[in-house]
């Protein structure tokens, strides 16, 4: 491992190819919290204040996200799953609790699939399993993307300039100038590839899991959060008002209210 020289809190660790950048935050219960899409690990400072008394907070970086670097190219669900039980793995850590939203929810929830009795117990939040025409529109309109792997970076810098300086502040600072084109692609190729998940997939969750999203969330509707949370064996689920896929980070306070909620019924039931 090697710390960096950034804040004292953050420091690499190897798993599978990866060269995986965390931060560490608390003592106690540890809770690995994973970053959507675009984001980093810094998506999660909000939430220091409402759990580091009481838990261990541990933000990685996901595959060629921020400070992460995804040497393979290679991008998809069940590939990041699998960097997040080696990360698990690497740390010693026992049974943490796994939180994440959007990408981080899609992750999270592939691994409650993937590695039965790995976690605590996993809060997914924007998470879907079939993607909406809401969601292949934007991710062409504003995106520009064609196809997996298929990018037109022109349309991107002349109809989203905010969101190319977004991610060359995220990503581009850590890695070389124009990554954001490299890691777009990447992404595509895992936001354009249907899941195909299966409702025997669904059965193979034995965690206790947590569902939540926005009661707007155009993307990741709440219909498709109830149909899983009805198949799951240990499934709470819950929804947010007045709050779409990106507004929700806007509500915080009582995203980490739930959450806090989730994790005591968990432990006091152990």
């Amino acid at each position: 491992m090697e710390k960096t020289g950034n804040d004292g809190q953050g420091t690499y660790v190897q798993v599978n190819d990866l060269n995986l950048y965390y931060e560490t935050y608390g003592e106690g219960i540890p809770i690995i919290l994973i970053h959507g899409g675009l984001e980093n690990c810094q998506m999660w400072k909000p939430f220091l204040m409402f759990f580091c008394d009481d838990y261990m907070l541990i933000t990685p970086d996901s595959r060629a996200h921020g400070r992460t670097n995804n040497p393979s190219g290679k991008f998809s669900y069940a590939l990041m799953a699998e960097d997040m039980a080696g990360f698990i793995q690497a740390l010693g850590l026992q049974k943490p609790f796994i939180a994440g939203y959007s990408d981080g929810g899609q992750t999270a929830l592939h691994m409650a699939m993937a590695y039965p009795g790995l976690a605590r117990g996993y809060l997914v939040g924007g998470t879907y399993y079939r993607i909406t025409t809401e969601w292949r529109e934007m991710m062409h309109e504003l995106l520009g993307f064609e196809g997996p792997g298929k990018v037109d970076f022109e349309r991107v810098s002349h109809t989203n300039p905010e969101l190319v300086q977004t991610l060359q502040e995220r990503h581009d600072i850590f890695h070389t100038a124009g990554y954001w084109k490299t890691y777009l692609t990447q992404i595509s190729s895992q936001w354009m590839t249907p899941l195909n998940y299966s409702q025997d997939d669904f059965t193979k969750i034995v965690d206790p899991i947590f569902f939540f999203s926005g009661d707007r969330d155009a993307f990741c509707p709440p219909e498709q959060n109830l149909e899983m949370y009805r198949i799951v064996k240990q499934g709470e689920v819950a929804v947010i008002p007045n709050a779409d896929h990106f507004s929700i980070a806007q509500q915080f306070d009582v995203v980490a209210a739930m959450m806090q909620n989730f994790i005591k019924w968990i432990v006091q039931s152990d």
